[in-house]
């Protein structure tokens, strides 16, 4: 048998290529995760804006603008996993902001349609007339 350069055995050259190429998969992952997860927060997020969450749901879009934010500054600095949680968590406040986006909508389309009317002729009305009276005998 020949001698194959600095190793004795021809597949000896092909371990060490296999564990670099091993660790080069390992070590990418944590970038994939957290790209990946970041996309789903942005989306998340973009879906709630369109719902007019940050008027009807402040606390919530804010939230998940801000927790947003850190994922990305996180995952610039190579903190994946930390970046993946703060996705996470982002892509939570987003949901919710949606929810309550939604409920604020409803409640502003629910107003607008049985709220009282103005009269169309552009008199204002007595409201006192549309009112109850306060005393037991109705009389005011």
């Amino acid at each position: 048998m020949k001698r194959l350069g600095p190793y004795k055995h021809p597949f000896r050259c092909v371990i060490p290529l296999m564990l670099g190429a091993a660790l080069t998969l390992v070590l990418g992952c944590g970038s994939v995760t957290a790209a990946g997860a970041i996309g789903d927060a942005q989306r998340s997020l973009e879906e709630a804006q369109g719902l007019e969450a940050e008027q009807n749901a402040p606390y919530e879009y804010t939230r998940a603008a801000a927790y947003l934010h850190k994922a990305r500054e996180l995952q610039g600095y190579g903190l994946y996993e930390q970046a993946s949680e703060y996705a996470r968590q982002s892509m939570q406040a987003a949901e919710k902001a949606q929810d309550v986006a939604r409920l604020g909508k409803d409640k502003k389309q629910r107003l607008e349609k049985f709220a009282p009317k103005a009269p169309e002729d552009g008199k204002a009305r007595d409201s006192k007339r549309n009112v109850p009276g306060l005393a037991p005998s109705g009389d005011e």
